[in-house]
């Protein structure tokens, strides 16, 4: 199956999943009189949308560039990963919110056996989508699918904590400690919502890092720049100057190559086979590479900003 079909039939699917989890989390959550799993239902909720919004975006960034965007749609990734995480924070804050409200206000009733059923019902599925969502994103290199896994992972990491929270009213219900079950739920939501935080929070930071071309980890820069040094190993250079980032599932290499007087390039072509032999270095750094290579004598040219153009003597023969 090609990588864009299969992608879009794992959002598919991600899809169907939520739809079962918003449900469910709605429906037991009004039954059980639970604000934990009126939280998990809303995230299921979140993660429906952003997963349908998400089967648009998958499609957008195969497209090539057009009148409007001319350097392609790969940017729509992160920026939808950035909404999807901070819709997810504020969905907490407003829950935690709402806990801490209940915990001073003497609590919320409770109905601890049929939360019980609901958090292992669905917590099993939520693993089992996790773990094929991920095998999805490693056999299409899909940022979205990547996410969409931990998403997967989170809802069924809260759903066990609900459950064994759960499980301990239940058993609180047992004993002359009845009383305290009302606290129980507002408690989980709270101590959930400092669970929950991390996640999405890393998600919005790595996402808005790409969005302003924060480059990408040290590791990973000393791999280009070795595979380059390897390729233009016997070329007359005076300096290499290489920028490169990270966008959604592009990655991509601005190589500047400032030529010496001993260079000498007879021809276009003998420019493009060592633009081959660069790409064919760096093709391992990443699946999707979209490389540039500038050659240049003159190192005004490096900074990329000329502030004061020289006119040539080629220029001055077309003046009239």
């Amino acid at each position: 199956m090609p990588k864009t079909q299969l992608e879009s039939y794992a959002l598919s699917r991600s899809m169907y999943g939520y739809v079962a989890m918003a449900l469910a989390g709605l429906v037991f959550a009004g039954l059980a009189g639970s604000g934990a799993i009126l939280l998990d239902g809303a995230y299921s909720l979140v993660s429906l949308v952003m997963v349908l919004l998400a089967g648009r975006v998958a499609k957008l960034v195969e497209q090539p560039d057009s009148d409007n965007f001319h350097f392609g749609y790969a940017y729509f990734e992160p920026l939808l990963n950035t909404v999807r995480g901070l819709l997810i924070l504020s969905l907490v804050a407003f829950a935690v919110g709402s806990a801490v409200v209940a915990l001073f206000g003497g609590g919320r009733p409770l109905k601890p056996g049929l939360a019980l059923v609901y958090a292992v019902i669905v917590g099993v599925i939520c693993f089992v989508l996790s773990v094929v969502q991920r095998r999805n994103a490693a056999k299409t290199g899909s940022p979205l699918l990547e996410v969409d896994a931990r998403n997967w992972f989170i809802d069924g990491m809260l759903t066990i904590a609900v459950g064994v929270a759960f499980l301990g009213a239940f058993g609180l219900s047992l004993t002359e400690w009845a009383s305290w079950i009302a606290y129980v739920d507002p408690a989980v939501v709270i101590v959930l919502g400092l669970v929950m935080v991390p996640t999405p929070l890393s998600i919005v930071l790595g996402s808005v890092g790409e969005l302003l071309h924060v480059a990408p980890e040290q590791s990973v820069q000393a791999d280009v720049r070795r595979r380059l040094d390897q390729a233009t190993a016997g070329l007359a250079l005076r300096h290499c100057e290489v920028r490169m980032v990270k966008v959604g599932r592009y990655f991509y290499v601005l190589a500047k190559l400032i030529v010496g007087d001993e260079f000498r390039c007879p021809e276009i072509a003998r420019l493009d086979r060592i633009r081959d032999d660069i790409a064919f270095a760096l093709a391992g750094c990443h699946p999707r590479l979209v490389l540039d290579v500038v050659f240049t004598a003159d190192d005004r040219w490096v900074l990329g900003l000329v502030s004061e153009p020289r006119k040539t003597d080629n220029a001055r023969k077309h003046d009239v």
